[in-house]
């Protein structure tokens, strides 16, 4: 058995040398393929957006029942789950509230969204706020970790009663 794969090993080298072309790709077949890869738009981007319903975000956040702590972790939760989804999660440039909340909206490569177009704590802008009507502080501590910060009932951030998930 080992002669009969040795021979065909040996038969197959020699038909390269006489026949150098056989499964040689044309190096300007492949520029070519390239660059229509490059210029065709890809699938992702002719696809809708595809909302992610029954996520922590839409059943929890802003709820009459809930408070601000679970809102923090459940706006925690939908980054945890995004940053499961999305490849390459902490390479994209999310300096604050609104880059963070398009992103969960679906702007962002997948075209996943986990916040709604409308909710009556995002602003038109595109600001997430907690349940007092003050913007959400988002403190990125490494590529993969938030801070997630509400002013909390006196409205000032950075005092004692502001209200922090990590």
């Amino acid at each position: 058995m080992k002669a009969l794969c040795a021979g065909i090993a040996i038969v197959l080298v020699i038909l390269g040398f006489y026949f150098p072309g056989i499964d040689q790709p044309d190096p300007i077949k492949q520029e070519s393929v390239r660059e229509k890869e490059k210029s065709a738009p890809l699938t992702s981007e002719k696809e809708e957006l595809k909302f992610i319903a029954g996520n922590p975000f839409t059943e929890e956040y802003g709820e009459t029942n809930g408070d601000t702590k679970r809102d923090l972790e459940a706006l925690r939760d939908v980054v945890t789950h995004c940053q499961l989804l999305m490849k390459n999660f902490d390479t994209f440039h999310l300096p604050g509230n609104p880059e963070i909340v398009r992103f969960l909206q679906g702007a962002n490569p997948e075209k996943l969204a986990w916040m709604p177009a409308e909710h009556p704590l995002i602003q038109s802008d595109g600001v997430l706020l907690d349940r007092n009507g003050i913007p959400i502080f988002f403190h990125r501590l490494s590529g993969l970790r938030f801070e997630y910060r509400s002013a909390g009932p006196d409205r000032e951030h950075w005092t004692d009663d502001d209200v922090v998930v990590r």
